[in-house]
């Protein structure tokens, strides 16, 4: 998914090994990082999370009982199979499938669909991997409503397009949200100095972040604390909790600091869903 930007991605790793680029640019480049990280935290608080209640933490057992009723529903295990498969099939890249299942969870909040009625399940899989294509993607990868796969079931574009204008309602029409991917290329040279190859990490990374997919509630947790448990887990699945916590707090001063019970238990959540790695 993600072969478009590798060459890249493994070209300025090359670069840096070999001590590649402008050292006069890197105190502009640093405070740039900064601001734009410190942006990506003010607006991760800003979204509200599902059912309203704002990026939770894990103990918010309100929200959590709330969530109880969506994430059994087979209506999502459909979706996020549709979702994953065709996209990439497609090609498209990690980030905007799981985005795709964040518009399927904000949808499903609102809206009660029938597990078993087939067609609408696939019409809200297309609609959310369509807005979420047309959101992140080159317009050249972004495939037409007519090139998704909708089997036997007698949906048309309108019917997709339709449910496309309620998805964008439901989230006010603001289809941008800040995704455990946006802090990687922060995270990734704080967390990994003395790995082998930062590439071959982070593709570490957009796998573990992807498994968020299977776990449930977990993916209601801070965009921010998701990618700094995926990043040390890519790095070390060995970890203690005062080992976190040094990492954590050698971060810079971020304006809604990190919390280390939080990421400790994205850790380990993230450790059972891969004991792969």
């Amino acid at each position: 998914m993600e072969s478009s930007s590798s060459d890249e991605e493994e070209e300025q790793e090359v670069q840096q090994e070999n001590g590649g680029g402008d050292d006069n640019d890197d105190d502009d480049d640093d405070a740039n990082e900064m601001n734009h990280i410190q942006f990506l935290i003010l607006h991760e608080t800003n979204y509200d999370g599902l059912n309203g209640h704002a990026n939770p933490e894990p103990y918010d057992h309100q929200h959590s009982d709330i969530m109880d009723e969506i994430w059994e529903q087979e209506v999502r295990h459909r979706a996020i199979l549709y979702i994953v498969t065709k996209g990439q099939q497609f090609g498209l890249r990690a980030q905007t499938l799981y985005k795709s299942v964040i518009y399927v969870d904000g949808f499903l909040a609102a809206n009660r669909i029938d597990f078993e009625d087939y067609k609408e399940v696939r019409i809200l899989s297309v609609a959310c991997l369509s807005l979420a294509a047309t959101m992140d993607e080159s317009i050249e990868n972004v495939p037409p409503l007519s090139r998704y796969p909708v089997g036997n079931l007698g949906i048309n574009v309108n019917e997709i397009r339709e449910m496309e204008l309620r998805i964008r309602y439901e989230f006010n029409g603001d289809l941008h949200y800040v995704i455990p991917f946006d802090f990687i290329q922060f995270l990734l040279p704080r967390f990994a100095r003395d790995v082998p190859s930062r590439y071959l990490t982070r593709m570490r990374i957009d796998e573990i972040i992807m498994s968020v997919l299977r776990g449930g509630r977990l993916i209601n947790h801070r965009p921010s604390v998701i990618a700094a448990a995926a990043t040390l887990l890519a790095v070390n699945r060995n970890l203690t909790i005062e080992q976190v916590g040094i990492h954590i707090n050698a971060l810079p001063l971020l304006n809604r600091p990190l919390q280390i019970n939080n990421v400790w238990y994205c850790y380990n959540r993230l450790r059972e869903l891969n004991e792969h790695i």
